[in-house]
């Protein structure tokens, strides 16, 4: 069989800009996978940087074929070309994120419309479902029309709300004084949102009307926005596993929040999975069923969610892979490449309803999520990262770094992973050797923000 995964990048790639270092590296992690399933022939079709499918050092696994398209070749037309004369029996989108724009998965979908016409099996959300994620304001509303909870919240259309610009008949704005007056009803504090922002870069959380609307009057606004009401509660996330209308829900992770009570992906702790029923687990996975199968997912699928007095609200759907799939494909035993392979339906599945009832199938004898933690260090030189990677209970360790950044917030950081237990005591035992061993690595935000999770879980 041959199998093939392509990646695409929207942004021009800058080489010796960034640096990526994965141990495992991609390089051993194929091949481990070519020794494990021996009858597949993997090829790999991708745009650098090609997040999580290939060494930034060049270094390439001699086991699977690459094949790397340059800027000039790049639109979708042309890519799918190339997947196309390689006569693949399975096409594996393998989407990821970039700023400023979480759009890849579009023109991924892109390429997977093009291949199913060409008659090969592909693995890729459509397009709309891409589209409905990546738009925060097209997310609310299919979550809304759909009866899922969401905060309160206004939309704000930016060329209506500057209409009066280079139209000198216009008096007054009536648009903006409708914004304004819906948003005095929302209840503070509030969360102001790009549209088409990643994650929770550009957002700013606001106290007081007067403040949102200095925010939306302001330089920073260049674009449409959500206001949101701030649900005070607990951050969770969750993926999505599966195609063609037969899914694993996973059970949650539970996110450590900044100083603005959102989840920053370069200072986010993730510790779980929750399976306590006080947070209604199982009818949560349900829900989150419910969800995959109105979007249709094919692939791999993540949502951002808030507990917040007895419920769950859906805060964000991300349709690619996400900054929790490597964690969780350590919970449950597997390599990122084997729960890639487990999502396209071509390992694994047996067809039987978990635990939580929340899916129709789950990985062939799967016996079910071990504890995990994803946790933050600063960068590590070279010798503190292979110490690290050396400890028997981590999983994996990854550091990104960014070579041309001049403040010390955007020069990057190491995420470790670690745990795979029976027991969250475990785990944190195991967080207490490494807060010893790098006492000098570790930074005590960190260390606290993992022992205030475990004591919410």
């Amino acid at each position: 069989m041959k199998i093939l995964f392509y990646s695409t990048n929207s942004n021009h790639y800058e080489s010796g800009r960034m640096e990526f270092k994965m141990i495992p590296s991609c390089r051993e992690q194929w091949n481990s996978l070519k020794e494990k399933y021996p009858e597949c022939d993997f090829v790999i079709v991708m745009q650098k940087p090609g997040m999580f499918l290939y060494d930034e050092s060049g270094v390439m696994s001699d086991r699977v074929k690459y094949i790397f398209i340059d800027e000039q070749n790049s639109d979708a037309e042309k890519i799918a070309q190339v997947i196309i004369n390689e006569k693949p029996d399975t096409a594996i989108a393998v989407s990821y994120w970039k700023e400023p724009f979480d759009w890849m998965s579009i023109k991924d979908a892109m390429i997977a419309e093009k291949l199913r016409d060409a008659g090969i099996k592909t693995v890729c959300h459509d397009a709309d479902t891409c589209r409905i994620c990546f738009d925060k304001n097209e997310t609310r509303q299919f979550l809304i029309n759909n009866n899922f909870n969401v905060a309160k919240g206004v939309y704000v259309h930016h060329e209506l709300f500057y209409a009066e610009r280079g139209r000198n008949c216009i008096n007054e704005n009536v648009y903006r004084e409708y914004i304004f007056s819906e948003i005095k009803k929302l209840k503070f504090p509030v969360v102001i949102k790009e549209t088409s922002g990643l994650s929770s870069y550009g957002m700013d959380v606001v106290t007081t009307f007067n403040q949102a609307r200095h925010v939306l009057l302001s330089k920073k606004n260049n674009g449409d926005r959500v206001v949101e009401e701030f649900l005070d509660g607990i951050s969770f996330g969750i993926e999505v596993y599966g195609t063609d209308g037969k899914y694993l829900v996973s059970p949650p992770l539970v996110n450590s929040v900044n100083q603005f009570g959102l989840t920053s992906p370069k200072q986010n702790v993730k510790l779980g999975p929750v399976e306590n029923e006080k947070f209604g687990v199982s009818e949560l996975r349900k829900e989150v069923a419910r969800l995959a199968g109105l979007l249709k997912f094919s692939g791999i699928a993540q949502i951002d969610l808030v507990y917040s007095d007895g419920a769950w609200w859906f805060i964000e759907i991300n349709s690619r892979i996400s900054g929790m799939t490597q964690t969780m494909a350590f919970s449950m035993g597997l390599s990122l490449y084997e729960l890639i392979l487990f999502s396209a339906g071509v390992i694994g599945w047996n067809g039987v309803d978990d635990a939580g009832g929340s899916c129709n199938g789950r990985l062939a004898g799967h016996k079910g999520f071990k504890n995990v933690m994803n946790l933050k260090f600063p960068l590590l030189d070279e010798k503190a990262l292979e110490r690290l990677s050396g400890e028997d209970f981590v999983g994996y360790v990854n550091q990104i770094e960014n070579l041309t950044a001049k403040q010390l917030r955007e020069k990057g950081y190491s995420e470790v992973i670690f745990g795979g237990n029976e027991t969250l005591s475990e785990t944190m035992k195991q967080l207490d050797i490494l807060n010893e061993a790098y006492a000098d690595k570790m930074e005590k935000v960190f260390y606290e923000n993992a022992y205030r999770l475990s004591q919410i879980i």
